[in-house]
């Protein structure tokens, strides 16, 4: 008997915490149901008119870049005035930051090496993506809510902080091709998936627009390691191969509200495709045309299809490009579709 395992598990019943502050007006309580587009609580907030990252622009190191910060947390800004500073060639030069505008200094992603600076007050009504039970509500847990969810290993995430993180889920630009910059648009309380490769620059352009979190199929494994970002890796480091299958399927749960497991190493897709179908038996004979990823190092990230399969160990599969080897099941995660 050989179990399979998928690459997303689907939960019926996936518990979830949302945070709110003080100055939220709640507008569930626990008992509620949820379905797509009920209210769920307005904030009043500070839109983000420019960020900016220390490294770039004071060429220093993330990991010091706090003690070059001459502004405060909180503080009202004139354009012109200055945020940071370091100086260069022994004090022969100084390099400055200042303002280009009106504003108020937010230092909250300091340890991620920005600065932002925020301008006008907008109310905004947050309203709910999925259908789901609300089973608490309170100033320190947040809005706690049980709904379907299909569960996402992650390989490595390049955050140190445990807990979670949590926002709607975009694609950009389907997720199929190698991107440098992103959008000309807000990415301001999202999880965004590049795709196949994840460029530095990209990043950080990324991050500049208010991302929360980057996914990536697969990174330089330098620029993972030098960069204090929080980003997810699914397949591995450097230039490897990633299936169009995984792809797709990822790109086909944009607008979804995800939950990011720092701790766990999974990602938390809430959403309805968690009841589409039912659960297929989990056993050998089921094999066949089953869809799968392999992690065997002749084919690391290779997507294929099963087409035999014996009572054994061993499978014949055929990949994305026509050709067929016989792989041990134990290097195959397969793809829940």
């Amino acid at each position: 008997m050989i179990l399979k395992h998928r690459l997303l598990e689907k939960y019926n019943k996936y518990v979830f915490k949302i945070p709110i502050t003080n100055r939220d007006m709640v507008m569930l309580k626990a008992g509620d149901l949820l379905s797509k587009g009920t209210d769920m609580y307005r904030r009043v907030e500070n839109n983000v008119r420019y960020s900016f990252y220390l490294p770039d622009q004071l060429n220093c190191n993330l990991q010091n870049c706090t003690e070059y910060v001459t502004c405060i947390d909180g503080e009202f800004v004139k354009a012109g005035d200055e945020l940071a500073e370091k100086m260069a060639m022994g004090g022969l030069t100084i390099k400055k930051l200042v303002s280009p505008s009106n504003g108020i200094v937010d230092l909250s992603r300091l340890k991620m090496g920005y600065i932002d600076i925020l301008g006008e007050e907008q109310e905004k009504c947050v309203q709910s993506t999925f259908k789901g039970h609300v089973l608490d509500v309170n100033p320190v847990d947040g809005i706690q809510i049980e709904a379907s969810a299909l569960a996402f290993d992650l390989l490595s995430i390049s955050q140190t902080d445990k807990g979670t993180i949590s926002g709607t889920f975009v694609t950009l630009n389907t997720g199929k091709d190698i991107k440098l910059v992103g959008e000309d648009q807000s990415y301001e309380d999202k999880i965004v998936f590049v795709g196949k490769h994840l460029h530095a620059g990209l990043l950080r352009d990324l991050f500049e627009k208010g991302a929360k979190f980057v996914l990536t199929y697969a990174m330089g494994y330098q620029d993972f390691r030098n960069q204090g970002l929080p980003v997810g890796i699914i397949g591995g480091f450097g230039e490897i191969y990633s299936g169009d299958a995984i792809l797709k399927q990822l790109s086909e749960l944009d607008g979804s509200f995800v939950i990011v497991d720092s701790e766990e190493k999974q990602m938390f897709f809430v959403t309805d495709m968690a009841n589409t179908k039912e659960e297929k038996p989990m056993f050998v004979k089921t094999l066949v045309g089953s869809k799968i990823i392999s992690h065997a190092l002749g084919n690391y990230g290779m997507v294929g299809e099963i087409v035999e399969a014996e009572e054994g160990t061993y499978v014949t599969v055929e990949w994305e490009n026509k050709g067929r080897s016989v792989v041990n099941i134990g290097t195959l995660e397969f793809i829940a579709c």
